[in-house]
């Protein structure tokens, strides 16, 4: 039987419970059956690529088996035409042409007319829009206000576990065993926490000594006394399942203020196929426990946004060049990564300790610390959440976490039977399309795509290449 969970007078829970979108979570799952056939992105143009790797051999066709027409050196330049499954058609200067593996180039940023990497692959713009027609930025976000009916719309897109499964099946998808040795140990606790536990109730000591020394610094600025701050340590969240609920009531909170800047696309075949899709991603993962919900957003530019409990949003305009099953699993799993890590909970936890620390006076301070309930400390905590909780998602990250995110995803795609080098084709993708109105917020919170692609080489490919030479269609499979 789970341990009784304490009222938490910092909690975040408390803030957001009266929340009516987080009853949702508590609506039986919508069930959606596979995602509908779709024609492949038909390309528009070419652009530039250097050859990424010593004697990469120029296929006559997109297959190893396939005659070697030519062999090119590290270097050389090759004009791209076209994406032929995990192959680019390619023409060298002297006019040869043929087929080379997706990884064996890098393609160049390429813009302007009909040539342009977007409208390469597929991408295509509603008349007289342009690509930094309704785009996203930090004061937008923050400006942004909830929306209420947007996260109701959401959560009506989401999909059951059976329904993901049968997806699997028809498609014949198999869920495989692969090693993931920086995966994180959480996720499910909630399930099994037990106060007869040895090892929980360690635990939970561990994390109050903690929690008990962070608020000992913090009182020490204000000259609070001890009991008041060991008190304030006690009220923060120790099980995995306070933590869960602080995530799940943040993630309709920054959603409905992103979907009230960037509307859902009205489109049912592409809410089915990336809330499909990435459930069964999502199954693959230590959090298959979360109410996962995934909606395309109505915007030309090309990006993706992760909130902590599973709400993940794909843009328009990258879903568009987006060509086969594989490379969307690939986006939802590097955001699925996030939430499974629990990077922006973690991100909006600390910057509001440290706000509401930073900016509390000190009798308020006292005062907060020492009541329970709706108090002006967790009043700070709802107003700094309510200004700067969506804007938390243009925060860049750490190269490091940004990079285990792109490893990750090929392993979550590897698991789900899907080919991990879909996280390469689409990283060319944003390349060939990196331009300041499409991808402008994209590469300002992310490494540059060269040294994304690198990361791959050196720590993501090894682990999944014996999946590297599963079916891999243009078109929905």
């Amino acid at each position: 039987m789970r341990q009784s969970i304490r009222i938490l007078s910092l909690s975040i829970v408390l803030v957001l419970a009266a929340d009516p979108a987080l009853a949702a979570r508590k609506k039986p799952p919508v069930a959606a059956p596979a995602p509908a056939a779709a024609p492949a992105p038909q390309p528009a143009g070419n652009t530039a690529a250097t050859v990424y790797k010593d004697g990469v051999a120029l296929h006559q066709a997109a297959a190893t088996s396939s005659p070697t027409l030519a062999t090119l050196a590290k270097g050389s330049t090759v004009e791209v035409d076209r994406q032929d499954g995990l192959w680019f058609n390619v023409k060298t200067p002297p006019g040869a042409a043929g087929f080379v593996k997706i990884n064996e180039v890098r393609l160049a940023q390429a813009k302007g007319g009909g040539n342009d990497g977007y409208s390469m692959f597929g991408g295509r713009p509603k008349p007289g829009e342009t690509a930094g027609v309704r785009g996203i930025s930090t004061e937008d976000l923050r400006g942004a206000t909830y929306d209420p009916a947007a996260v109701a719309q959401m959560d009506t897109l989401r999909v059951d576990d059976a329904a993901a499964r049968a997806y699997a099946g028809r498609d014949h998808l198999q869920a495989t065993q692969v090693a993931y040795k920086k995966e994180p140990g959480i996720g499910q606790g909630h399930r099994d926490t037990s106060g007869s536990s040895e090892d929980t109730q360690v635990h939970a000591a561990e994390n109050s000594a903690a929690k008990k020394g962070l608020f000992g610094m913090i009182g020490s600025q204000f000259g609070v006394g001890g009991r008041v701050t060991d008190s304030a340590a006690d009220a923060m969240p120790k099980s995995e399942q306070e933590i869960y609920d602080e995530e799940i009531a943040m993630g309709p909170q920054i959603a409905g203020r992103v979907l009230s800047v960037m509307p859902i696309w009205n489109n049912p075949q592409a809410q089915q196929r990336v809330n499909t899709i990435g459930r069964w991603v999502a199954l693959q993962t230590p959090r298959d426990d979360l109410p996962w919900t995934f909606v395309v957003v109505d915007s030309p530019t090309m990006n993706a946004f992760a909130a902590p409990g599973g709400y993940i949003m794909i843009t328009r305009g990258l879903y568009e060049v987006l060509a086969s099953d594989d490379e969307v699993a690939a986006v939802l799993g590097h955001e699925i990564s996030h939430v499974v890590s629990r990077d922006h909970y973690n991100v909006i936890r600390k910057q509001a300790m440290t706000s509401i620390a930073l900016n509390v006076g000190t009798d308020k301070f006292v005062g907060a610390l020492g009541k329970s309930g709706a108090n002006p400390f967790a009043q700070k905590l709802a107003g700094y959440f309510a200004k700067e909780g969506a804007a938390v998602l243009l925060t860049g990250f750490d190269k490091s976490v940004e990079y285990r995110s792109d490893v990750a995803s090929m392993v979550y795609t590897a698991r789900a039977g899907y080919n991990p080098l879909a996280m390469y084709a689409v990283l060319q993708k944003l390349e060939a399309a990196a331009d300041p109105g499409r991808t402008g917020n994209l590469l300002s919170t992310h490494p540059g795509i060269e040294s994304r692609l690198d990361n791959l080489d050196k720590h993501g490919i090894e682990a999944v290449s014996q999946y590297t030479d599963r079916p891999y269609t243009m078109a929905m499979r």
